[in-house]
């Protein structure tokens, strides 16, 4: 039976993300999911966003797959980027397809949906701008291993730490220059759901550019949506939430 087959027509979601600080974009996602949609949430001790950090918290993710799917989730979100890219492409893949095995649950990372997402939007050539300590060679090497034709990864002059998110005009201006560098691309990818803002920036650039915009939070909720066979698009935030087109299996 899969997901979109379930009886009930609810469905439990589990969700593993890197940090406490990533309550408000937690909050965000389940504003949006709808009502069937119930989710439990682990946060990962990661507190000042250093390499180091991410590179020790594979284990907790692990320990936290395994307690959501023994609560019953029906599927299992391993959100926030960074411990993943520095797995790599192929080593993410072969430790979600090992927990999925061992815990009966299926999974996807933040990384995967971005890919997930790209491809469903057609884009091959890419830029990627974020601020994690991964965005730079750890990013350029996962989307280029994932098949991509990652022009450029820009690394923001934005601290991890910080409280406040990357206004929209700040945003805009700071894209826009990327994007007026690399006419060639075809999609955008944001790295970091804490700080860049799920709104009508998106197709501002989209419009702009002739690109496709992928914001983190519109990744994991159109995979979300996909996989429990629900419909749920929204206007006003770019090309993968208005169109919400099929996942690629």
């Amino acid at each position: 039976m899969t997901m979109s087959q379930k009886k009930s027509g609810h469905f439990h979601l589990g969700v593993v993300k890197p940090s406490s600080r990533g309550e408000a974009s937690h909050r965000l996602l389940m504003s949006m999911l709808p009502s069937q949609i119930t989710a439990s949430a682990r946060f990962a001790p990661v507190k000042e966003g250093r390499m180091e950090e991410f590179e020790a918290a594979i284990p907790f993710y692990e320990q936290s797959a395994e307690e959501l799917a023994k609560e019953g989730a029906d599927l299992v979100h391993l959100e926030g980027t960074p411990p993943f890219l520095i797995l790599g492409y192929e080593k993410e893949r072969q430790t979600i397809a090992d927990w999925q095995r061992r815990f009966g649950v299926p999974m996807f990372t933040s990384a995967m949906c971005q890919v997930n997402a790209l491809r469903a939007l057609g884009a091959r050539r890419i830029v990627d701008a974020g601020y994690d300590p991964t965005t730079g060679p750890i990013a350029h090497r996962y989307f280029d291993d994932a098949g991509f034709d990652v022009l450029h990864v820009e690394k923001v002059d934005v601290e991890w730490t910080a409280k406040e998110d990357i206004n929209d005009e700040q945003a805009f201006e700071l894209l826009s220059d990327l994007l007026k560098r690399y006419p060639a691309a075809e999609g955008l990818c944001l790295q970091g759901s804490g700080k860049w803002r799920l709104s009508g920036l998106i197709e501002r650039l989209e419009s702009t550019f002739g690109v496709v915009v992928i914001h983190p939070v519109a990744a994991r909720y159109w995979e979300m949506l996909d996989r429990f066979g629900l419909s749920g698009a929204r206007e006003g935030l770019g090309k993968l939430l208005s169109t919400m087109p099929p996942m690629h299996r």
